[in-house]
């Protein structure tokens, strides 16, 4: 048995997402880079969490245990970590001047322009994100058929 919990992760303005200036795909376009490490409150947390979760499993008195504990200070690492759900880039808003979409995933610069997907939201949920990104991705169709269509233009006046 294995039981694994999943935690939020604040946004911070020194965690982000970014094309990477030197490296490069083989068309030659830039890579996708991320600048992210563990803040105090994540690793806080998930110490939390991990005490609880050994107080349930050993409530049920299992013929063998093992604990993992992040310990404070852990950098973050993507090779031994698997359930990243990786999340922000074009946030939504309704500023252009601090987020990149509008409520409808539109473009503020560039009203033809819709982009769904996780890259939308400002953090972590928590959980696999897929199912908002689904919903949010037939908002934004609805609103690109029922609105955009019949009148081209920016969907939301800042």
């Amino acid at each position: 048995m294995s039981i694994g919990s999943e935690g939020s992760v604040m946004p911070y303005r020194d965690c982000y997402l970014d094309l990477d200036p030197t490296y490069r795909d083989a068309y030659g376009l830039p890579l996708l880079r991320m600048t992210f490490d563990w803040k105090a409150n994540e690793i806080k947390m998930t110490q939390h969490i991990t005490s609880k979760m050994a107080n349930i499993a050993k409530a049920m008195e299992p013929k063998q245990m093992a604990i993992s504990v992040m310990d404070s200070g852990s950098h973050y690492d993507v090779r031994p970590y698997q359930s990243t759900h990786t999340t922000g880039g074009a946030i939504t808003g309704d500023n252009p001047k601090t987020s990149v979409v509008n409520k409808y995933l539109q473009c503020w610069d560039v009203p033809n322009v819709f982009v769904t997907g996780a890259c939308a939201f400002p953090q972590n949920l928590a959980y696999n994100p897929t199912g908002i990104v689904g919903a949010l991705a037939y908002y934004s169709a609805e609103a690109i058929r029922n609105q955009y269509l019949n009148n081209p233009g920016p969907l939301v006046q800042a």
